[in-house]
């Protein structure tokens, strides 16, 4: 006998375990504000179509600045029956589903195991990398360019005007290649 509110073991099925739930060192604002991010297809705030759209924009907005947004949006599209309700890397259930048709158009219906296998791939390639060094000739350009540019920034948003600003640079450069 199964209590009201309960799942019975049959109604839930286990996230893919080839993607591990993104974990933040700091807490982010889902878990700070939980109910900010809850969100179901079709709802509304007291029919208040505009109340709805203030909502998901403050939660669109709570994710754009999240560390972990790229990795959430992967994990939700992957574990659909977990995600079917609430706002996942500022996405709603209707958005992931699109998300979800252009992933197999894309890659083809069998798309998850693609992703899982480009995980793997990736976690191999880093794995074989920290135990081959690199030889002598690019080991010497990594020095001089760190001595030259300093350490690797950390990740940053990159504006407008500094997307602009990098174009006419790219450009520059093939013209002045060609």
């Amino acid at each position: 006998m199964s209590r009201p509110g309960i799942a019975k073991p049959t109604d839930f099925t286990a996230p893919d375990s080839r993607f591990p739930f993104p974990h933040s060192p700091t807490p982010t604002r889902c878990q700070t504000e939980p109910k900010l991010f809850d969100f179901t297809n079709g709802d509304h705030t007291n029919g208040d179509r505009a109340a709805t759209e203030k909502r998901l924009e403050k939660a669109r907005t709570a994710c754009s600045s999240c560390p972990i947004v790229k990795n959430c949006l992967r994990w939700a599209l992957v574990n659909k029956p977990v995600t079917k309700v609430g706002i996942w890397a500022a996405t709603t259930p209707g958005q992931r589903t699109a998300l979800r048709k252009r992933m197999a158009d894309r890659l083809g219906p069998d798309w998850i195991d693609v992703l899982a296998a480009q995980d793997q791939a990736r976690r191999e390639r880093a794995a074989a990398a920290r135990h081959t060094p690199l030889p002598v000739n690019q080991a010497r350009i990594v020095r001089l360019d760190r001595a030259v540019n300093g350490p690797m920034p950390v990740h940053r948003l990159i504006t407008p005007e500094r997307q602009q600003h990098n174009l006419v640079r790219l450009t520059a450069g093939l013209k002045a290649a060609s």
